[in-house]
Order: C-alpha cells, then sequence, then structure tokens
C-alpha cells in the first residue's frame, strides 16, 4: 500500500509541478480563440465591402425627391387658360369631364381635382370638369290639356311653371295660352306660364217676369244668354207672359248658358160647356109672380 506524500508548508498549496501543469492547460485552452481573430476579422471586411458595393452599383439610394408644387385654382376660367395656367406651374392634364350647368358659361372650368391650395408633385395630373352651358329645350304645346296635367308635364320636363286663370270661351280649367309660345327653345330651368280658363264671363241674371216671351228672348240675346225650353202653363192673370224662370233671379250665370222659362197661358173651356147656350135670364121671371098662362 502506498502512501501519499505530504509536502510541508502553509496550508494545502499544491506543489510547483501542479501549478505548473495548470498554467499549461490554460495556455492550451486559450490557443484557439487567438486563432480565430483573423478569419472574424476578415469575414467582418468582406461583408462591408460587399454591403458597399451592393448599396453603390446594384441597388442605389433614389435620389431625394423634389419640391413640392402647389395646385393654382383655375375655376371660372376658360378650359384654354386653365391647362396653360397648369403648364406654367409644372402641371399637366390628364383628364376632363363635361356637365350642364345652369348659371356657368359653355367652355368654363366649374370643377378642378386635386382642389385648390394642394401640394402634389411637379408634372402631377390635374383633371377638370368644364361646363356645356345651359341645356335648350322646344316649349310644348299644351294648349288641349286641362291645367293640372299640363303643369305636371311641363314640371316633368324640367321647366316651372306660374299658372293665371282668366276669362274665355274656353272651358273652364282647360289652357287657353301659354308664354313662351310653344316651340320656343329655352335653357333649362325656365319659367313657362299657363293661362287658364275660369269660363266665360258670368253676370246676374236679370228678373223677366211680366214680359212677354219676345221680350223677355231680345234680353237674353243682349245678354249672351241662350233661350232655353219655354213650358207653358195656365193662367189667368200672367195670359202670353213670363211668370216664372231658371235660373232664378239675380243668380251668376256665365255667357252662353241657357234660361228656362215658364209663359202663361189661357185657360180653355171644356168641351161640354162650349155646348151649353149661354143662360139669360128673363127680366119678367121675378119672384112672387105667377107664371103667365096661355090665354091670359
Amino acid at each position: 500500500m502506498k502512501r501519499r506524500r505530504l509536502f510541508s508548508g502553509t496550508g494545502g498549496a499544491r506543489p510547483p509541478r501542479a501549478r505548473a501543469r495548470r498554467r499549461r492547460g490554460l495556455r492550451a485552452r486559450r490557443v484557439p480563440v487567438r486563432r480565430l481573430t483573423v478569419p472574424l476579422g476578415l469575414g467582418g471586411v468582406g461583408m462591408l465591402a460587399g454591403y458597399l458595393i451592393a448599396t453603390t452599383y446594384y441597388f442605389p439610394a433614389p435620389e431625394p425627391p423634389p419640391g413640392l408644387q402647389g395646385v393654382p385654382d383655375v375655376r371660372g376660367m376658360p378650359i384654354a387658360a386653365a391647362v396653360a395656367l397648369l403648364g406654367d406651374s409644372g402641371l399637366t392634364l390628364t383628364s376632363s369631364d363635361s356637365v350642364r350647368h345652369p348659371v356657368a358659361p359653355a367652355g368654363s372650368v366649374i370643377g378642378q381635382s386635386p382642389l385648390p391650395g394642394r401640394t402634389a408633385l411637379p408634372g402631377a395630373g390635374v383633371r377638370l370638369t368644364r361646363s356645356l352651358g345651359l341645356e335648350l329645350r322646344s316649349v310644348p304645346d299644351l294648349t288641349r290639356l286641362r291645367g293640372a296635367r299640363a303643369t305636371a308635364a311641363l314640371e316633368a320636363g324640367g321647366f316651372e311653371v306660374e299658372v293665371d286663370t282668366v276669362e274665355s270661351e274656353v272651358q273652364r280649367d282647360w289652357v287657353v295660352a301659354i308664354d313662351p309660345i310653344p316651340g320656343t327653345r329655352v335653357g333649362i330651368p325656365a319659367t313657362v306660364r299657363l293661362s287658364v280658363s275660369r269660363g266665360p264671363p258670368s253676370s246676374r241674371m236679370p228678373a223677366l217676369a211680366g214680359l212677354t216671351q219676345a221680350e223677355a228672348e231680345a234680353l237674353l240675346i243682349e245678354m249672351g244668354l241662350l233661350l232655353g225650353a219655354v213650358e207653358r202653363r195656365y193662367s189667368i192673370l200672367n195670359v202670353g207672359r213670363v211668370f216664372a224662370q231658371r235660373p232664378a233671379v239675380s243668380a251668376q250665370v256665365q255667357a252662353g248658358a241657357s234660361v228656362r222659362l215658364i209663359v202663361g197661358q189661357e185657360m180653355l173651356e171644356s168641351p161640354a160647356r162650349q155646348d151649353r147656350k149661354p143662360f139669360i135670364p128673363n127680366p119678367l121671371d121675378r119672384p112672387g109672380r105667377r107664371p103667365a098662362r096661355d090665354g091670359d
């Protein structure tokens, strides 16, 4: 059995040989790290060179953007002047469309995109909308329609309608006149004035009672009225004269209205009474006198 030799000295200090072996082991472990330093350095230099070559020749950085331009206001200008102003501002016209406008004159700009005051890159496109002016339409002939139907037809066509009522021989509620006259071309929206008949002029019915039929007919013709049916009835006091009428006195009647008359007719006796002889009283037949006898 071998015995472990004990070294004299303080504490449990290792012998010199043990310390030497430990230093050699540490040196041996440091050798690989020192050997990797050079390859790692060369790799980093290569990556940096590759990045510089790629960003310089293959993927160069974009140029800085140019300064932004303010979009001018071209609304209300003629289309040619608007295009010229956009060109002077470094902008271009991309497209344009046209619409009808009730106020703006034809050929003028009424809209743009982008709006005035916005910013855009030089050479950017601007879209414009120009006016075609008023839409022209012909006034239709509606004199054969009633006022309500004529008004609805005009409003459906984009017209504005004003209605006046006038006295006319035309039937009530029918269109009498149109202003502007039918066929006139006007810009939409335009106002069309309709004159609608409220019927012939009206007047108060006169009193015809007591007049003969001929006198009553003459008065009716003078007032623009017509003699209608004449009915005859037996009468004692109004023989041959008017004693009733329709319409009644003071009623509102229109020109051309028909008036009905009732004229008195003499009362006729019955045939039985006509065959009887008239009774003539005998003055000698007095009360209290005895009838005369033959031979008296």
